[in-house]
């Protein structure tokens, strides 16, 4: 539905979620921008794919997550206005949504104090100051660079599906995130006849960051001063174990970020925290317990994060760790001749991206092979001794026994033969890979494990 922001009646608000924005900033002018809202019977933070929740695990983790950019003004002018961008990320039962809610401008009020930066004065039709605007008063624009700034965004609905409707759930908000609304009490929501929950507003704590710097983040390492793009650490372990806050605390010390501010370097927190490195671990499939102790393997990948405060800007180092007494991970593996041009496939017999294995060439894989989901035997590829969770038909590897139902020649080409030999019915030959169409446009196997080209029509099997 096309909707003027003008017109905005409170019961369409009631049943609005905010729109989407794209990776663009808000409108500078709102007044002058005609922006399109839908009227779905469901909201744009949409987790009803999430399934139905049980008591025990009623919780939604809701993250919003934005970002203010100052304006630049030159001689009461501004030159280049602030930007807004910004996101609600929602997970339930291990799915996350996330849905970009700062394209309505009725939606949003940014404020520094108890003066108003930037909002929407639907009565008048035209925001009360924008993001482009000067203070002439002040002298000054309105978004300053360094300077916090409360954000309330109204009108935010979630959509949990029919299969919990009526539901109490609880939101698990960052600390500086307040929630309000009818339907939101003591940190719960309660869902209508639809799992829907509409009307809610978030008010956060904004900083501005100076667009002016567009100095990036780096990594350095503390003991001899030179930057980082992959880190390294070695340690031992206690028992067979390492501890993840242990860790993260020697990684912190062995490397710094840094960015050029105000004529020089300066050093600021890198803001990786122990859950990170945890669920990091998990991922690779090392458990930790409570403690934060977990099995140490003799080479793991932990990576450190961190972001300036002064220009948004990120960085991010992996840190290979290596344990010389931890447990070996070193897949046992062997080498292989590829026979037929095979792609790549992942668990679930996908094809994995464009790239291939091409014949003739050796490949390292595991020592035996894996059946996958399509019931086809797979080698899966090791790389530096680690499994890759890519795969490789075995049918190009070690190719398929197929016994011949006629006489057949060898052939080179479609018109010549590659020697003289004649294979006799009832032999069995391997042949490799699926089958090639030659000129003449009949098909034909590769056979033998070399590389001369010697061919048998399939027609012969």
């Amino acid at each position: 539905m096309k909707k003027n922001l003008r017109i905005v009646s409170a019961a369409a608000a009631a049943l609005l979620a905010v729109a989407p924005i794209a990776a663009t900033a808000m409108p500078v002018n709102a007044a002058t921008t005609a922006t399109t809202a839908t009227t779905a019977n469901k909201p744009t933070v949409d987790l009803s794919g999430a399934g139905s929740v049980s008591e025990s695990k009623d919780t939604v983790n809701v993250t919003p997550s934005f970002t203010l950019t100052s304006a630049i003004a030159t001689n009461g002018v501004v030159t280049t206005p602030a930007t807004l961008k910004g996101s609600i990320e929602a997970s339930l039962n291990g799915t996350s949504v996330t849905a970009d809610v700062a394209d309505v401008a009725k939606d949003v009020t940014l404020k520094n104090g108890d003066t108003v930066v930037y909002s929407y004065d639907a009565k008048n039709n035209k925001p009360i100051n924008n993001l482009g605007a000067y203070d002439t008063s002040a002298k000054k624009a309105y978004v300053e660079a360094d300077k916090s700034y409360t954000m309330t965004l109204s009108g935010v609905g979630f959509s949990f599906g029919k299969a919990n409707a009526g539901k109490t759930l609880t939101f698990k908000l960052p600390r500086d995130v307040q929630v309000s609304g009818d339907n939101y009490k003591d940190g719960k929501v309660t869902l209508d006849q639809y799992g829907n929950v509409t009307g809610l507003k978030f008010t956060l704590n904004v900083k501005a960051y100076n667009s002016e710097n567009t100095n990036a983040v780096s990594f350095y390492d503390a003991k001899s001063g030179l930057v980082a793009t992959q880190g390294s650490y070695m340690t031992l372990a206690q028992n067979g174990d390492l501890n993840v806050n242990t860790l993260l605390s020697e990684l912190k010390v062995k490397y710094e970020a840094m960015q050029f501010q105000g004529g020089k370097f300066a050093t600021f927190a890198v803001n990786t925290t122990a859950d990170d490195v945890k669920a990091e671990l998990e991922k690779a499939g090392i458990k930790v317990n409570a403690a934060g102790d977990f099995e140490a393997p003799d080479t793991f990948t932990v990576t450190l994060n961190a972001k300036s405060d002064v220009n948004g800007k990120t960085a991010s180092l992996p840190v290979v760790v290596t344990v010389p007494n931890g447990k070996s991970t070193v897949v046992p593996s062997q080498s292989k001749t590829i026979m037929h041009n095979a792609y790549y496939y992942n668990k679930d017999a996908k094809r994995v991206g464009t790239d291939k294995a091409t014949r003739y060439n050796t490949v390292t894989v595991a020592m035996n092979t894996t059946k996958l989901a399509n019931g086809i035997s797979y080698y899966e590829v090791i790389e530096n001794g680690k499994a890759t969770g890519k795969y490789i038909n075995a049918d190009n590897i070690d190719g398929t026994k197929r016994t011949l139902k006629h006489n057949a020649y060898v052939y080179k080409t479609s018109k010549k033969r590659a020697n003289k030999v004649v294979l006799k019915k009832g032999t069995e030959v391997t042949t490799y890979g699926g089958s090639y169409k030659f000129k003449n446009g009949q098909r034909y196997y590769k056979i033998g494990a070399n590389t001369e080209k010697t061919y048998v029509k399939v027609a012969n099997f």
